[in-house]
């Protein structure tokens, strides 16, 4: 998920000793692209500043109104982050992330944490009745529906809290996970919330207190040198020796171009701190990285709030000069890009994952991939359509990764059949497996055998 207003958050321990400030540089969250530093909140130092305990090298994004949450121990020694959305691989990813003394000391999946199964039953952290009794919203105050009971709203406003280092997590089943933060376990799992609501009515949890910030959307390409105000792609254009094309360049799509991916983060001294540099190998990267890293760049677009921010747009590429030169590579390229389809409509595995050759075996791997509350919504929906949108869903991950977009057995397989071949084809590609597949889950295992009868291989 993105935003224009990204997040700086408060969060207090219970005992109010300690304070976990935590500040993300980018548009994106949940991810680790930012800072945390935990203080003391009564002892200062000798110029009157709250002394400082530790730094992590991560951001805990905490936004208001979402289903994000983070808790510091009273100790100052132990924070815990839990979020419902995972984007990114890696441990420091993971559903549930628990740090000692800065370091990274446990990971829960959400399954393992709430002890659910995701092929049986719903599994989410967090229980969710906002749009059962929530009438409307102003910027600060929910509006509850005149039929809310007390139990909806303290269940509205408390699926997760923290109350003296015992961490209440009230799941999409109404269960109860305890989590002791102090000593990094589980000390209670599926409890029946309404067993304890009578012993924890009374308590209103403590929010992160969250501020925001404007991002600049600011791309690494107009990025300038401070002493002579000429943008980064000028500057590598100068090192290779390449015309730069921007997005908005009327040629931009008519020749090959070659590409640079850079992303980092931007301080206020105007120093760019590289974290990832490809260059295709028309290109001398230690050449540009040496740019880079030895360039004061003007950072008058950094908010004021922040002292870095994550830059990682590189929108635009390089070609030649000579317009004939850039036709022949544009050409090779053409000629490449056609094998490489070629080949793709034979392959088993594409980026690792298993392409089905049919539509049996669509439906069989999404029988595999997909878990119990999906399948529940596929069943339920009164429209397929709702599911193949240009925007997400299960549309948009069938043509992505089952090489609907840009070629597969898969898509052979239709195209065989004259399905896909007209404008907006890929979609009709997947908004077939899709309503196919809820016929299948409703029970009818041999439907895709009828299709394949009425949509036999055009010769």
């Amino acid at each position: 998920m993105s935003t224009e207003v990204v997040p700086i958050s408060e969060t207090y321990s219970s005992n109010g000793k300690f304070k976990l400030l935590s500040i993300s540089y980018d548009d994106e969250f949940p991810n680790l692209k930012g800072e945390s530093f935990v203080s003391y909140t009564q002892e200062y130092d000798s110029i009157g500043v709250r002394k400082k305990f530790y730094k992590i090298n991560r951001s805990f994004d905490v936004y208001e109104g979402n289903s994000f949450f983070t808790a510091i121990s009273n100790d100052g020694r132990k924070i815990i982050y839990i979020t419902n959305y995972i984007y990114e691989s890696g441990l420091e990813n993971k559903n549930i992330t628990y740090y000692v003394d800065g370091k990274l000391e446990k990971t829960y999946t959400t399954e393992e944490f709430i002890n659910c199964d995701k092929n049986k039953e719903k599994c989410e952290l967090f229980y969710d009745n906002q749009y059962q009794i929530i009438e409307g919203r102003s910027s600060t105050i929910k509006q509850y529906k005149n039929t809310a009971s007390d139990i909806d709203i303290f269940l509205n406003k408390n699926f997760i809290f923290n109350k003296n280092d015992t961490i209440y997590v009230i799941d999409s089943r109404k269960k109860i996970t305890l989590y002791d933060l102090d000593k990094g376990k589980i000390i209670g799992s599926k409890i029946n919330f309404d067993s304890i609501y009578s012993k924890i009515k009374n308590i209103e949890s403590i929010k992160s207190r969250v501020s925001y910030y404007k991002y600049p959307y600011k791309y690494v390409t107009d990025i300038q040198n401070s002493v002579n105000n000429e943008k980064l792609s000028a500057s590598i254009s100068k090192i290779a020796n390449l015309k730069f094309i921007s997005i908005n360049d009327s040629t931009y799509r008519k020749y090959k171009l070659f590409r640079i991916a850079l992303s980092g983060y931007m301080n206020r001294k105007g120093k760019f701190e590289i974290e990832n540099l490809e260059t295709d190998s028309i290109f001398d990267r230690k050449l540009i990285e040496n740019y880079i890293t030895t360039t004061t760049f003007k950072t008058e677009f950094i908010p004021q709030e922040v002292d870095k921010i994550y830059l990682k747009h590189f929108f635009g590429g390089y070609r030649s000069y000579d317009d004939k030169i850039a036709e022949q590579e544009t050409f090779k390229e053409k000629e490449r890009r056609t094998e490489e389809f070629k080949k793709r409509l034979t392959l088993e595995k594409i980026n690792n994952i298993y392409i089905p050759k049919n539509l049996f075996e669509c439906m069989t791997e999404l029988d595999h991939i997909l878990n119990f509350e999906s399948k529940k919504q596929l069943i339920e929906a009164k429209d397929s359509w709702e599911f193949n949108s240009h925007m997400g869903g299960l549309g948009m991950w069938i043509r992505n990764n089952w090489g609907i977009n840009g070629g597969s057995r898969l898509l052979k397989y239709f195209n065989d059949r004259n399905i896909g071949k007209e404008m907006f084809g890929n979609d009709a590609i997947s908004g077939v497996v899709i309503s196919q597949y809820i016929i299948w889950l409703k029970g009818d295992k041999s439907a895709w055998k009828k299709w394949e009868r009425q949509n036999s291989i055009h010769k």
